[in-house]
């Protein structure tokens, strides 16, 4: 969850529609997703442009994902995620699985200290061999943000996934939960810290735990600049992520 730190956007490429737009919130560059919803008939794109992941002797990376998202309501949006480029250590490379989601803030949009949404997903096998989990799977995501008077601005997240079985058929289930605190260094400068624990129900994978932070750069009132690093905290976890993207709302 990011929060660009000019907050007076007013709307744009929609004469029609003169009422400001809201401060860019963000779902990227932390793994907790923000509660705010993007401007009814808006568009906003977040794509990180590169991640490189390193864990023991393997590593991958990712080129262009992209969350693409669109304001239906003043309170919901539609996203659809495209992994447009993925890299693994056995050679397999190409386009990843497609993902819907859908963004329902219950309260907290547009004014108060916080705010909560709700953001059902479904994920589509239509990657690549070797990349593709071969599953359909989805899950719900329940974001809360918190401001203050301050500086700082927190969120916390929990997330049930059905999450398909790695060696064999049918799915188990998977537990995330976060907790982010963001600071404004400056008037565009900010930085975030976040801890993020995964417990799975069953599957290959048992427990893993991140220690996430980075830095985001409001280059305009639509327009933000990430980057930062993803660091594993159990033998389960991913080593180290470092990554770069980029936000921008019309």
């Amino acid at each position: 969850m990011s929060t660009v730190l000019m907050t007076t956007g007013v709307a744009v490429g929609f004469p029609k529609d003169e009422t400001p737009l809201r401060p860019l919130s963000t779902d990227r560059p932390d793994a907790t997703e923000s509660p705010y919803t993007v401007d009814k008939g808006h568009f906003q794109f977040e794509l990180e442009v590169l991640s490189y992941s390193m864990d023991g002797e393997e590593d991958s990376f990712a080129l262009s994902e992209l969350n693409f998202k669109y304001g239906i309501t003043g309170n919901s949006d539609l996203q659809l995620v495209l992994p447009l480029y993925e890299h693994v250590v056995d050679g397999a490379n190409g386009f990843g699985d497609i993902q819907l989601r859908f963004k329902q803030n219950l309260w907290g949009n547009d004014s108060g200290r916080t705010a909560f949404a709700i953001m059902p997903f479904i994920q589509l096998p239509t990657g690549a061999d070797g990349i593709t989990t071969e599953k359909f799977e989805g899950g719900v995501i329940l974001p809360l943000g918190i401001s203050t008077a301050g500086r700082w601005s927190y969120g916390v997240q929990v997330e049930l996934d059905l999450v398909g079985n790695e060696l064999e058929s049918g799915h188990h289930f998977s537990f995330l939960s976060s907790a982010t605190a963001a600071c404004e260094l400056n008037e565009t400068m900010g930085m975030f810290l976040e801890l993020v624990g995964i417990a799975n129900e069953g599957g290959a994978v048992n427990t893993e735990a991140y220690f996430n932070t980075g830095l985001t750069h409001a280059v305009s009132e639509t327009v933000q600049l990430d980057g930062g690093v993803r660091i594993g905290l159990t033998s389960d976890s991913t080593d180290f992520t470092p990554f770069a993207g980029v936000s921008v709302k019309f």
